[in-house]
């Protein structure tokens, strides 16, 4: 790593850190008191209000940035801010002194100790240099350190009061509250991935505030469980029905649903205790009559139910076939065997709930699917409706950023041999935007070289370069590289997604990237053929520079600004001398070599405002806005200069060429456009004609 790169990396980690290290000793150095120094405290107080600006936005959209002390930098930030605006104030500005208390007070009650002790010491730091340099005295830095002390303990002690006791529990109720949502959907095999919000693609928006179908499917299931036990514990004179559900991963059966006298015993129970697990081991039904008092085997009664005289437990069938999915168990008082009839009306019971559960898992299966396809097809038609290709890379990473939901999204291209950066957006996106890097650098150019995606399982652990050697994206832990290629197979690009969450892209995400890694190749393609074709519509084919049709539209925008701004426009006419006798001479291939020749020289002469074309033939034309017949006149001699001491090579020997140049200037020589070619035009003649290989204006004809 050179120096300068070292320095811009050192650069990018610790800039704000930098800043306030700075401020702070502006403000000991008394820049930011009134008559201070404002060299040094108005860039200084621009520069905090700035970053604390761009910290606020990240802040509030939920975003870190990739430096080592994000945490502790907005802190920091708003104190030194606080001290500038105190210090500026001059008179005033104990008046002000309550930012800092209230500041340091809600760190201390807000904040993890090791932010708040960090921003606390630096506050002590710029008091004590503000004594020591004189600026206030030791009274008031006893006086503050006391009243921020004191203000802080106190907010830390109301912190903890009941009221902010009964907030904190109410979050964990209802935390808990999803928590057991979560685990009794992922029972029923109702956790898929919820719609995230929608809102940044059009045409989707409107679906993002419907309920989710797992939370209305988690809602029917709970009443419709109730309702038939409630059901079978009236038919059949029950003491108690249950709903036990098999947790494979944790071996574990938890309650689902449950009507009866009694208590249930805390849950959940092994899959394979007492007559519930026989009956989830089998497959089938377990009765048994009667069951003597103090029996176990009935886990949700406790270790020894009373008053229960028999038990059937009947397995609830996968719709699929395949193992149970859970055990439907009823007990009762009487001790009587459990009659055909009986037995009968439980078993339908179990297929029922099991139909209930199925059903519902089609219907959150199908929404997902629906919603996805939506998805993917919004996305797909925002894309498809871009324009050029920065709109197109700007609506792919919308599209991926709704459907895959990455932490950072990068869409690269290749140019001239090397990959270029077009958009990036997420997480450190900052610096990534326009990189340039060399096509055998990092993770992307082999997935590109190699023609499939990388890394193979999409796990990353940051030892590699993604772009540069530099860049290993630290802190991701899911890394998608996925090659863009044109139609006939050449490599245009690659899409770059990553996450903080592991296994974030699996086969449905991949799935999805590959579709729109598709689309956006083609859509690239397009554009870069559109771009293509709009610029040999206004360039010419062989110079490259303006063609006639611009150079008209251009003389006429130049022309117009230069009425209304009331200024100065030159145009320059320029003719090779003796081109035809060369072309016959040479050849018309040498020709075309000197006539790109002649046009590099003038597009080199000319700045961005002005305007280089080829306006026929051998004959070229130059506007120069904002300059007239003095300027034209020293642009033409350098370029007839120019031209003169260029060789063109050809196996017969060197050739050179001269050029002949006619000037006229508006508003001197002329008010229209057609006035001023016409004299331009009859200036370049007379060049010609008074021996060539010069540079002649329009007042100089008119000069008796």
């Amino acid at each position: 790593m050179t120096g300068a790169e070292l320095a811009r990396a050192l650069l990018a980690r610790w800039w704000v850190i930098g800043l306030v290290l700075l401020t702070g000793f502006g403000l000991v150095a008394g820049a930011f008191d009134p008559g201070g120094a404002t060299w040094l405290g108005v860039p200084l107080f621009l520069a905090v209000a700035g970053a604390a600006v761009v910290d606020a936005r990240l802040r509030l959209a939920g975003r870190t940035a990739p430096r080592p002390l994000f945490v502790l930098e907005g802190p920091l930030l708003w104190l030194v801010g606080a001290y500038l605006l105190i210090r500026a104030a001059g008179g005033y500005g104990p008046h002000l002194f309550p930012l800092v208390i209230g500041l340091l007070a809600w760190l201390v009650a807000t904040f993890p100790r090791s932010t708040w002790i960090k921003v606390a010491a630096t506050a002590g730091a710029i008091e004590l240099g503000l004594t020591l340099a004189g600026r206030q005295d030791f009274a008031n830095l006893l006086i503050h350190g006391i009243v921020v002390s004191g203000a802080a303990f106190g907010l830390l002690r109301l912190s903890r009061a009941e009221a902010f006791r009964r907030r904190l529990e109410a979050e964990q109720a209802r935390a808990a509250d999803d928590s057991v949502r979560k685990e009794k959907a992922r029972g029923f095999g109702l956790l898929t991935a919820q719609a995230p919000s929608l809102s940044s693609l059009p045409g989707l928006a409107e679906m993002g505030d419907r309920p989710t179908v797992g939370r209305m499917a988690l809602d029917h299931l709970d009443r419709a469980f109730s309702l038939e036990l409630e059901m079978l514990r009236h038919a059949l004179g029950l003491s108690a029905a249950v709903v036990l559900w098999h947790d494979r991963e944790h071996g574990t059966l938890a309650v689902r649903g449950y009507t009866g006298d009694g208590q249930l015993a805390d849950g959940p129970y092994p899959d394979g205790a007492g007559i519930p697990g026989s009956a989830l081991r089998d497959g089938g039904e377990v009765a048994v009559a009667p069951l003597h008092e103090g029996a176990g085997g009935l886990p949700y009664r406790g270790a020894s139910p009373r008053g229960v005289g028999a038990v059937l437990a009947v397995a609830i069938p996968a719709e699929a076939g395949g193992r149970p999915v859970g055990v439907l168990c009823v007990d009762r008082a009487r001790a009587e065997r459990w009659a055909d009839s009986e037995r009968e009306v439980v078993r339908t019971a179990a297929r029922k709930l099991a139909l209930d559960v199925s059903a519902w898992q089609r219907l959150k299966h199908t929404d997902t699917e629906a919603t996805t396809i939506s998805r993917i097809c919004v996305g797909l038609s925002t894309l498809n409706g871009a324009l050029g290709m920065e709109q197109a890379a700007a609506a792919a990473l919308a599209a991926v950023r709704v459907l895959v939901h990455p932490q950072l999204a990068v869409l690269s291209i290749v140019r001239g041999g090397a990959h270029v950066v077009l958009r990036a957006e997420g997480d450190g996106a900052e610096r990534l935007a326009g990189l340039h890097f060399s096509s055998e650098e990092g993770l992307v150019g082999k997935a590109i070289a190699h023609g499939r995606p990388l890394p193979v399982n999409g796990t990353w652990k940051g030892t590699q370069g993604v772009f540069t050697a530099t860049d290993r994206l630290e802190g991701m832990r899911s890394l998608t590289i996925i090659p863009l290629t044109k139609g006939e197979g050449g490599p245009m690009g690659a899409l770059t997604v990553a996450s903080r969450a592991e296994g974030a892209f699996g086969d449905r995400q991949q799935e999805v990237l590959a579709l729109i890694a598709a689309q956006v190749a083609v859509k690239l393609d397009l554009a870069e053929a559109h771009e293509q074709i709009r610029e040999m519509a206004t360039t010419d084919g062989l110079t490259g520079l303006a063609n006639h049709r611009v150079f008209q539209q251009a003389f006429d925008n130049l022309l117009s600004r230069a009425e209304r701004q009331a200024s100065p426009l030159c145009l320059l006419l320029i003719d090779i001398d003796h081109f035809k006798r060369l072309n016959d001479t040479y050849g018309h291939p040498f020709g075309d070599v000197v006539l790109r020749g002649v046009a590099r020289v003038q597009a080199a002469a000319v700045r961005k405002v002005d305007l280089a074309a080829r306006y026929g033939g051998e004959e070229f034309a130059l506007l120069v806005e904002g300059s007239g017949e003095d300027g034209g006149r020293r642009l033409a001699e350098r370029i007839r200069s120019e031209v003169e001491g260029l060789r063109f090579d050809h196996e017969r020997g060197p050739v050179s060429v001269t050029l002949s140049v006619g000037i006229a200037a508006y508003p001197a020589d002329g008010a229209s456009k057609t006035e001023l070619i016409d004299r331009a035009d009859k200036a370049l003649y007379h060049a010609k004609e008074a021996g060539r290989n010069q540079a002649i204006a329009w007042s100089d004809l008119a000069t008796p």
